[in-house]
């Protein structure tokens, strides 16, 4: 039988509730890394790793779309977590591409973990849309932009904080405090 593909993958993902909001991950970091890692074939092979970001990064941006619509001002006050764990899985696949050591490519995508999981929806519509070429995504995130400030999360408390107000770990360059 052919190695579970791309599909499989988004398959996997869409039973633990990722795409229909059931589950809330607030453990995005090790969730994603978790879900990307039973796919060896999925972060290994070049065209399934490009079609799976693609598909992630169209469902993330149809979802902030959507939902935005809905919830109008009150969407950007709410927590992404789940978009949180997509955009996890989006950069570790990313960073796959470019480093052949696992431990480097999780080391890395931990620091973009943490800064979007401490972050709020301004970080992740930076993400996307940085990602994504949709004109309505652009507007979205330079609204977030006015609207949000800067927050990071701190990994001692577990509170958010202004990022001006967080120190970076000098031992592990990648927990705040």
């Amino acid at each position: 039988s052919d190695p579970p593909s791309a599909i499989s993958f988004l398959n996997f993902i869409a039973g633990e509730g990722v795409f229909n909001q059931m589950n809330p991950f607030p453990a995005a970091t090790n969730f994603s890394i978790g879900c990307v890692s039973r796919f060896p074939t999925v972060w290994g092979d070049d065209d399934e790793r490009s079609l799976a970001i693609d598909l992630l990064l169209r469902f993330v941006r149809n979802a902030f779309l959507w939902d935005s619509e809905l919830e109008g001002e009150n969407w950007f006050q709410q927590n992404p977590q789940n978009e949180v764990a997509i955009c996890c899985m989006i950069h570790l696949l990313e960073l796959s591409e470019t480093h052949s050591d696992w431990t480097v490519t999780w080391t890395e995508s931990v620091k973009m973990c943490n800064k979007l999981v401490g972050g709020n929806r301004r970080d992740v519509m930076k993400f996307v849309s940085k990602r994504h070429p949709c004109s309505r995504l652009r507007e979205l995130n330079s609204a977030a932009r006015e609207r949000l400030p800067k927050v990071g999360g701190c990994l001692g408390c577990r509170r958010k904080f202004s990022r001006s107000e967080l120190y970076i770990c000098t031992g592990c360059n990648r927990a705040q405090y």
